[in-house]
């Protein structure tokens, strides 16, 4: 005796073809999602931002990230190391006033 085959939609009847509820109609739907989905007008603000070592010439930033690879922290690790170096031994800063002014500035975004 042949298996009878059913539909792929019985699984989802509601069994009498009656409503169960009030369904919104397609208008309302479309209506709704327009409220919630941004407009093609509305611009989505892009972040310009580009990391640092995008800045560096390449020559510096594989130094950078051989360093970093070496076992002596993070590249920021190392930028930060080879700063202070820099400005305590190679060319210290002359002007403190100015320098307390930006830690300053830079300590109250912290917070």
């Amino acid at each position: 005796m042949a298996k009878k085959k059913r539909s792929r939609t019985s699984d989802f009847s509601l069994g009498k073809h009656t409503p169960v509820g009030n369904l919104p109609s397609k208008e309302e739907i479309d209506a709704t999602v327009a409220q919630v989905s941004p407009s093609d007008s509305e611009p989505v603000a892009k972040d310009k931002r580009i990391p640092f070592t995008t800045a560096l010439t390449p020559a510096n930033r594989a130094a950078l990230e051989t360093a970093s690879y070496g076992g002596r922290g993070s590249v920021a690790d190392v930028l930060n190391q080879a700063l202070e170096h820099y400005f305590s031994a190679v060319a210290p800063i002359q002007n403190k006033e100015m320098e307390a002014v930006f830690l300053k500035i830079y300590r109250s975004k912290q917070k």
